[in-house]
């Protein structure tokens, strides 16, 4: 059973359990992302994950509120979601995507509803992408259309500043290409820097089109190129404005006309392949206006400051479970360091900031294996400098940081398995003991006192609103059984109206 179906079957579960709710209590009616990832056995975020993209499907509920809650769709709204779907987002009709309960769900409705999919539904590699229905959404969803649109796909350029994961990018579309079968089964994907041969334009030419012996000094026998090897699959050029011009115009002519001539070849050979490009730079001034027109799609791949704070979060978590595996023991990340990696400045986007997780375990691993302590833990005093600044802007990025707050409140312990197990403390928990284990590890870290008074005084509010806000839920809840609901509404709109006098 895949894990989307494991999570639904969960819900499905938790809502036969409790007894239906009329429409005015129904903001009670349903179930956290956390109860139903403890029934189904898997991570909360993975479960939050494929909660929303079912309630996008319009298979569940999503009932906003913190938290945010999901419930099963009464049949009556589940008709008048299948309803509106059909009238504005009808890619294509049909059953992809949905396999076992979630097939059998879409099977039991009236068989006047027809199942709506759109292509985003279908289970792709895409979905592994962080991102992928947040920052990245708009891109994916460009990406597909690229890859899916007849007879063999659109040339494709994504441009966005170094180490935001165009390549990765690139590779996704061709796993895409391949499960859609937009590509044959042995399709290639072939990536070329063209920076790595930037300073000799002739090699760089000879090792994307190929040689014939005898075009020039040394070569002493036929080469085919990189275009060759991409026949009938993708062809994926990083830093494409490092291309000479006369490389350019080439690869224009080969867009065009499916042709091309090796280096110091008279004969025109062929090459059917679908073109990637990659670039940092601005397409209008570092490339040939005759080759960008031949490139229909231009996808921007966001920097990691124009991604949601929930994303970077996932991102860290991603890269401390793979730094995980490679040691082979468990990683306990202090709650600070999270917060750290959250809000420094990385202007290296993902790519820097995978490196400066590896560098900060690295510490730790040193740390761990020299001093033979017992557990692993990453906590400030590891964090390379650049990093530690981080909290310095904690005061700044506070309502930034409001998404993750309270997983923040965590010790996250990261098993080489990859599943990541969130210590989040009960309420039990005693504060003074809280703070001065805090005020500890902060002086530890080195910043001045003010600093650590800011920081710490955050957290006491932190601390004390999340209680205040349990208990004003209570509080709410129980106000109907006591007092009668119309004393309660001329209650509130006396209050509203001496708030607004005053």
């Amino acid at each position: 059973m895949h894990r989307k179906d494991r999570i639904f079957e969960a819900l499905r579960s938790l809502c036969a359990q409790r007894p239906a709710q009329s429409s005015a209590l129904r903001r009670h009616a349903g179930f956290s992302a956390e109860e139903v990832a403890e029934l189904a056995e898997v991570d909360r975020t993975n479960a939050s994950r494929d909660l929303n993209l079912l309630a996008q499907e319009g298979i569940i509920e999503r009932i906003p509120g913190r938290p945010v809650l999901f419930t099963i769709k009464a049949p009556a709204q589940a008709a008048r979601s299948a309803d509106a779907s059909d009238g504005h987002e009808k890619t294509h009709t049909g059953q992809a995507g949905l396999s076992g309960p979630l097939l059998a769900q879409k099977q039991d409705q009236p068989p006047s509803i027809s199942a709506s999919v759109h292509v985003g539904a279908v289970v792709t590699s895409f979905e592994t992408l962080i991102g992928s229905n947040e920052g990245l959404k708009v891109a994916v969803q460009q990406a597909k259309a690229a890859i899916i649109y007849p007879p063999r796909g659109l040339h494709t350029l994504l441009c966005g500043p170094s180490g935001v994961g165009k390549t990765t990018f690139a590779r996704l579309m061709h796993a895409f290409a391949l499960e859609l079968k937009a590509l044959p089964p042995d399709a290639p994907f072939i990536s070329f820097n063209c920076a790595d041969y930037a300073g000799n334009p002739q090699l760089l030419m000879a090792h994307l089109f190929g040689v014939e012996r005898g075009a020039y000094t040394g070569a002493d026998r036929n080469r085919e190129g990189l275009v060759e090897q991409a026949h009938r699959g993708i062809l994926f050029l990083d830093e494409v404005h490092r291309l000479p011009p006369e490389g350019q115009e080439m690869l224009f002519y080969l867009m065009d006309r499916e042709r091309f001539r090796r280096m110091g070849d008279v004969r025109e050979r062929q090459a059917s392949l679908l073109l990637l490009a990659a670039t940092t730079e601005d397409p209008n001034t570092a490339l040939l206006p005759t080759f960008s027109r031949r490139i229909p799609m231009t996808i921007n791949v966001p920097g990691l400051n124009e991604r949601t704070i929930t994303e970077r979060y996932e991102l860290v978590r991603a890269f401390f479970t793979a730094e995980c595996s490679s040691i082979g023991t468990n990683i306990h990340v202090a709650p600070q360091v999270l917060r750290a990696l959250l809000l420094y400045e990385c202007p290296g986007n993902i790519g820097q900031l995978r490196t400066d997780v590896q560098l900060t375990c690295a510490r730790a691993y040193l740390e761990y294996r020299t001093r033979n302590l017992s557990e692993l833990n990453v906590h400030t005093d590891v964090l390379p400098d650049h990093i530690r600044r981080g909290l310095l802007r904690t005061a700044d990025f506070h309502r930034t940081l409001e998404p993750v707050l309270h997983q923040l409140e965590a010790t996250h312990i990261f098993t080489p398995t990859g599943l990541s197990l969130d210590s989040i403390p009960g309420s039990t928990h005693d504060l003074y003991d809280s703070i001065s284990t805090e005020l500890t590890a902060l002086r530890s870290s080195g910043l001045h006192a003010d600093e650590i008074n800011d920081l710490l005084h955050l957290d006491i509010q932190r601390y004390c609103q999340r209680f205040a806000d349990t208990v004003t839920q209570e509080r709410s809840d129980a106000t109907p059984n006591i007092v009668d609901e119309r004393i309660l509404a001329i209650s509130h709109s006396i209050v509203q109206f001496a708030e607004e006098q005053l």
